[in-house]
Formats: C-alpha cells, sequence, structure tokens
C-alpha cells in the first residue's frame, strides 16, 4: 500500500481543460491516496486463506474492494488507485499491466457490473477512484503472430524487438520493456484505439483520475494526445532520478510522481 501525497505545482490549467464533470487538480491535491493490488486485497467471498502461490493470481476481487469501502475511509482515505482492468493471462498476471483482451473486463476481479458496484459504491462514501492504465505495452503470453491478442493481432502494430538500451531515448521509446510486447504508437489503428479506449472506459466506468503506467517509454506527442483524452487528471510514472527528465512530461501529463 503507497500514501500519495500530490503535491505538485504549475499543472491545474491542464487539468482544468478536461471535461466539465472531471475532478480537477486542485481537488486531487486535497486527497489521500490508498494504492492496491486488486488481486492481493480481498476475495469478497468470505475466503480468508492464505495465498501461497504468489506469482498466480490469488483471487481478490472489485467486490472485495467494495467491502472494505469503510475499512479504506475509516483510516482517513478518500481515494484508491486500483490495478489495471482489462484482461490479462490466467493464472499468472495478476496485477494486470499485461493485456491480452482489451475489449473485457477483469473476469477474475468480476468484470463489468462488479466494477461498476465499486465506482458506485465509492462516490457514495465520496470515495474517489484512480485507475491503473497501460499504453505501452500488451501481454507476456502473446502468440509468435500475435493473433491471440484483442484487438492489436498483428505485428504490424508493435515495434520490431529489441531490448532497452537506457542510454538513449530512442531505445527507450521503440524497444521492448522486460520482453513486453512494445506498442507502435504511430501507427494510425494503435494510437487511436488506444486513445479513444480510455476515453471509453473513464465515461463508462465514471473513473475519476488515472495512473499512467510506464511514461518514458512512449513519445510525449501521444501523450499530449492521450491525456486530455481521458478528461481526468492524471498522474505519470516516469520512473527517474533526474527531475529535468521527468519534468519534461508535466505538461503532456497533468502531473508526475515525484521519483527525484
Amino acid at each position: 500500500w503507497l500514501i500519495v501525497n500530490f503535491k505538485m505545482k504549475s499543472i491545474i490549467m491542464a487539468a482544468i481543460a478536461g471535461a466539465a464533470t472531471a475532478r480537477t487538480t486542485a481537488e486531487w491535491k486535497q486527497r489521500s491516496v490508498y494504492q492496491l493490488l486488486t488481486d492481493r486485497y480481498n476475495r469478497g467471498n468470505g475466503d480468508n486463506t492464505i495465498c501461497t502461490a504468489l506469482n498466480m493470481f490469488c483471487g481478490g476481487t472489485f467486490k472485495g474492494i467494495t467491502d472494505n469501502l469503510d475499512y479504506i475511509a475509516g483510516m482517513g482515505f478518500d481515494a484508491i488507485w486500483i490495478s489495471p482492468i482489462c484482461q490479462n493471462e490466467y493464472p499468472y498476471d495478476y496485477h494486470g499491466y499485461g493485456c491480452l483482451n482489451w475489449e473485457q473486463i477483469m473476469t477474475e476481479f468480476g468484470g463489468e457490473q462488479a466494477l461498476h458496484d465499486l465506482v458506485t459504491a465509492a462516490h457514495a462514501k465520496d470515495i474517489w477512484i484512480m485507475l491503473d492504465v497501460v499504453a505501452n505495452h500488451s501481454s507476456y503470453y502473446a502468440t509468435s503472430n500475435f493473433s491471440n491478442i484483442t484487438p492489436f493481432n498483428q505485428s504490424s502494430y508493435y515495434h520490431p524487438f529489441c531490448d532497452i538500451n537506457w542510454n538513449d531515448q530512442w531505445s527507450v521509446e521503440n524497444c521492448w520493456l522486460s520482453g513486453l510486447p512494445d506498442h507502435d504508437q504511430s501507427v494510425p489503428y494503435v494510437r487511436n484505439y488506444l486513445v479513444n479506449w480510455v476515453t471509453d472506459v473513464v465515461s463508462t466506468y465514471n473513473i475519476d483520475g488515472i495512473r499512467i503506467d510506464t511514461v518514458p517509454e512512449v513519445p510525449k506527442d501521444f501523450w499530449s494526445q492521450y491525456g486530455p483524452a481521458s478528461g481526468v487528471f492524471q498522474m505519470g510514472e516516469c520512473f527517474n532520478g533526474d527531475s529535468a527528465y521527468v519534468a519534461q512530461y508535466q505538461g503532456p501529463l497533468t502531473a508526475l510522481f515525484n521519483y527525484p
């Protein structure tokens, strides 16, 4: 679990430019955010047996979070950051960062209705939902021709394989992070799908903010389109200790975690 204190500067106007109903940057700065891995939180069915296979799903669900909203609020939190929600490979990608089917909400988390129920119940208690999202890559478990990934089922949707050289920004943006198939956002279909996906998900599930994974691995011009398309406050993960490097992404996105 992680408490995130949003003490950022020079970002208010970018957030206000989003949807009229979105929570502003100024409002988010007043929130205490409780991070959890959905699969590792609570099963929601009364089963509290210890999970011993920590490289696989352990059974946590949206209902498990919903059932514990009073507990979370009682600790002083008024926002929850949840795991990515698109369908991952079962039984391995419990964390949500390896999407296989972008059209499906994670069945193991409870699916669409359970996510609606979580957000509705949270809002009734004045708890906001921050959704973790990924645009850089899809799943480790792609077949050799990507035919099992929906909808990115062609090799032309990805950069050719190469390992990242962290001293070369071109390599950071175009090579594969830890062997994950790297989306080519210069392909119009890929770019448009990802932008429309975040717009639709935020709108459909009434999400209040997003945390964006692997920010420096994608060109800034994509984030300049993706962030505003979400219509909500964005926290970007630029995992780097150089403040000048991280600062490049504030503007394309509303805010960055202060890794420096």
